[in-house]
């Protein structure tokens, strides 16, 4: 089981990178640490030196696993519902260079919070705009053979798509095998009836997933049942990665370092 821990440039306090600052030194930091890769969060791919991160990733022998576009709905408000038609179409632009580079790196790429909110009263009307968004980016995903991951989020950062059962339902609308699952623990912990059930009815459309504690710190430090999650991933076959997005705390280093030791002593039993 490879384990990725996310990385970010220029991100906001509260936001989930665990490793912060320069791109190049922290993808050198989490090999030290001993991650196999990493998953890097910026607000524009462009913002990125493919050629020295090529560089370091052949160096340090770690590779990237994924790409997270939420920055690009933090810092700029793009998003797949948003009521201004030029907005959207800069979000399936920006999902779409976010594609361009992960075929460079191998790697994935996540829709979550970019795929914005549904406006009350008009649910339906937003949902279309959404729907006509990742249709727009999957064609651009199926020519580029690069896997799109749709995050459930819970229910106090969006309305739409909170669970496991409605991010199959999106994905059963769209019809693409280009198109999975990716689920995260602190997220679950909000919103699903349990670990297990939702890990099993995500079943092979799970493409990837985040582990976090109940707060948002790394695993071990909350009340999550990670054996439960262990079990279930073990029980589908998952062979993924699990990537760590959580909270910097107490700093970034050590809260990548426990979150590692967490999860390899839990895959060990």
């Amino acid at each position: 089981m490879k384990i990725s821990i996310a990385i970010g440039k220029e991100v906001p306090e509260k936001f989930p990178a665990v490793l912060r600052g320069d791109i190049e030194g922290s993808i050198k930091k989490a090999k030290e640490i001993g991650y196999d890769a990493v998953e890097i969060h910026v607000e524009n791919p462009k913002l990125l030196d493919v050629g020295s991160v090529l560089e370091i990733l052949k160096r340090e022998k770690i590779s990237i696993s994924t790409f997270g576009t939420g920055l690009a709905f933090v810092k700029e408000g793009l998003s797949f519902t948003h009521s201004d038609e030029c907005v959207r179409e800069k979000a399936i632009e920006r999902v779409k260079e976010f594609i361009d580079i992960a075929k460079i790196f191998n790697a994935k790429v996540i829709i979550g919070s970019i795929r914005g909110k549904l406006p009350e009263g008009e649910k339906e009307r937003y949902e279309n705009y959404a729907l006509e968004c990742f249709a727009k980016v999957l064609e651009k995903a199926e020519k580029e053979e690069v896997e799109l991951l749709i995050e459930p989020i819970n229910r106090y950062e969006t309305n739409f798509i909170n669970t496991t059962k409605e991010a199959l339902e999106l994905i059963e609308k769209l019809s693409s095998k280009y198109l999975k699952i990716h689920l995260d623990t602190f997220h679950m912990n909000i919103e699903e009836e349990n670990f297990h059930k939702a890990v099993m009815l995500a079943g092979d459309k799970l493409g990837h997933i985040h582990f976090a504690d109940s707060n948002r710190k790394y695993p071990g430090s909350g009340h999550i049942n990670f054996v439960e999650v262990k079990n279930a991933l073990e029980s589908i076959n998952y062979n993924g990665v699990i990537a760590f997005e959580y909270l910097p705390l107490p700093d970034s280093e050590t809260a990548a370092v426990k979150g590692l030791e967490f999860v390899k002593n839990l895959f060990k039993n």
